[in-house]
């Protein structure tokens, strides 16, 4: 409603009186009508001025206040811009910093984490030093009870180290010179040694010794050294066999006699022909089962392929090995008995001494060791037999 009413004071106002005004007014006394078409005139036109002018300037103020506001605007845009361009350099200066103060952080950080794993590694070390440390004092000690026990052994103990002697000796002749019988004259030796110690606490030995000499006799004995010789004898005879040069018998003398009677005239023929021809060329027949002579560096060779295989022989019997001996003296054999002559003595005393290596017997030795050796270790290293958790490894 205050909208809608006028003001007093404003041109319209004053415009809407001064027209009325002369109207309403009965007082005013009437002047022609000459004077009174200029006043309203002059009215009129004050009248549409008014409003125009005060149109006017209240546009302007409008359009003032408009490129105001604009103005306003655009530098609240441009000064929040470059506010931003600011904030956008000072974080990207803050995320510079920031980098460079998380670097340094983590290179302050690597050294004490270097001195960390430093400290923790010669805390280790120390530790192992420590371990070490308590193993050569346990050692140390396990020396000197040993030591303590051997100053107070009995005056006797050199008949330990004899048996012990004794079984070694058994045990190199028994694997390395494959001599069964011997070892076990040297294990029952070294039986008498510890019984004359008279001490009830080495029946274990004794008892360990009982099994060994045991299990030695019952190895099937072998000579081998006389196998070993037999075979050298067999090689120097190699060159002294004759070979097999037997020709086939000779066919019957035919009778070359002419006789008289001309009714024998085509034998009497024959006869004269063979008589002048046989000086020239001579036929022998061979059966199919003759071998063919050799020349003389192929009887070289053969006689060298022969002593190779009986060579190969005396290796297998060092070695027990019964599958090389057998396969080497046959194939000699059967060589000799193809190439030389079965018939002379020689050669059959060579093919019977074959036949006779061959019948050698070479079983395997499957003993091992020797029960009684690490309880006489003990007993030469401590003095006593000690249980199984003192025993050296």
């Amino acid at each position: 409603m205050d909208n809608n009413k006028h003001d007093a004071k404003s041109p319209e106002s004053e415009a809407t009186a001064i027209i009325v005004s002369p109207e309403t007014t009965d007082d005013t006394p009437t002047t022609p009508a000459s004077s009174t078409e200029p006043k309203t005139a002059k009215a009129t036109q004050s009248t549409a001025s008014s409003p125009t002018s005060a149109a006017n300037r209240s546009s302007w103020a409008i359009r003032f206040g408009v490129l105001l506001a604009l103005g306003l605007t655009v530098c609240t845009l441009g000064g929040g811009f470059v506010l931003y361009q600011q904030l956008q350099q000072q974080l990207l200066v803050q995320d510079a910093k920031n980098i460079a103060l998380q670097d340094q952080l983590q290179q302050a950080l690597l050294q004490p984490n270097q001195r960390i794993g430093q400290l923790e590694q010669q805390q280790l070390n120390d530790a192992k030093t420590y371990q070490e440390l308590a193993k050569l004092a346990e050692d140390q000690h396990q020396l000197q009870d040993r030591l303590n026990k051997l100053a107070q052994r009995s005056p006797t103990h050199w008949m330990a180290s004899e048996a012990e002697y004794l079984v070694n000796m058994a045990g190199r002749k028994l694997w390395l010179e494959k001599d069964p019988r011997t070892a076990t004259d040297l294990l029952k030796s070294a039986d008498e040694t510890i019984a004359a110690m008279n001490n009830p606490a080495l029946l274990p030995i004794r008892k360990a010794l009982a099994k060994d000499i045991a299990a030695t006799a019952s190895i099937k004995t072998t000579d081998i050294d006389g196998s070993v010789l037999a075979l050298d004898a067999l090689i120097e005879q190699l060159d002294k066999l004759p070979l097999n040069r037997a020709d086939a018998e000779a066919d019957a003398p035919e009778e070359t006699n002419i006789t008289g009677d001309l009714n024998d005239w085509q034998s009497n023929l024959g006869k004269t022909w063979k008589a002048l021809t046989q000086d020239f060329i001579t036929i022998r027949h061979r059966t199919a089962d003759a071998p063919a002579l050799l020349a003389p560096e192929q009887q070289w060779y053969l006689v060298e392929n022969i002593r190779h295989k009986l060579l190969q022989s005396q290796l297998a019997l060092y070695r027990y090995d019964r599958a090389a001996y057998h396969q080497s003296l046959m194939m000699a054999r059967k060589w000799i008995q193809t190439y030389f002559d079965t018939q002379d003595h020689k050669t059959v005393e060579a093919i019977a001494e074959i036949d006779k290596l061959a019948t050698v017997v070479l079983d395997p030795i499957t003993l091992k060791s020797f029960a009684a050796k690490p309880l006489l270790l003990q007993l030469t290293s401590y003095g006593e037999l000690t249980s199984s958790e003192d025993a050296p490894l």
